[in-house]
């Protein structure tokens, strides 16, 4: 009994930890785990960052939008991110991310639009992007 209530604690532990260096399972949102990720990914070309919090109804609402252009392959040369605030704020900062959710797209490492709160379709991202390829 105590080496089974053992192994279930240990099995918690580390079933409900998030693994930072997972990607979607797909491979649409890359995790961007680090300042220097996050500047490596965007040098050059295209690239799309979702900035969310894992407790924002808003962003998990605006979630299904970028899924659907990350898996557009259309766009399989772009770049598609996504930054947890809770876990790297630093990178939150560093991008003047003030809400969530915050969707920018940059141009060799140059941001050139920014879509801030939740509400944006798909077609619109899709037609932000459209116009740097």
């Amino acid at each position: 009994m105590k080496y089974s209530l053992l192994f279930l604690m240990f099995l918690t532990l580390f079933s409900c930890k998030k693994n930072e260096d997972q990607s979607d399972p797909n491979g649409s949102l890359q995790i961007i785990n680090s300042l220097t990720q996050m500047t490596s990914e965007l040098e050059s070309g295209v690239s799309l960052v979702f900035f969310h919090a894992s407790w924002c109804s808003i962003c998990q609402s605006q979630r299904p939008s970028v899924s659907e252009v990350a898996f557009d392959p259309a766009f399989s040369i772009v770049f598609f991110g996504e930054v947890e605030y809770e876990d790297y704020p630093d990178i939150i900062d560093s991008h003047n991310v003030l809400g969530f959710p915050t969707i920018i797209i940059y141009d060799d490492g140059v941001e050139v639009e920014r879509f801030e709160g939740g509400g944006h379709s798909a077609s619109t991202i899709r037609a932000a992007i459209q116009n740097l390829l």
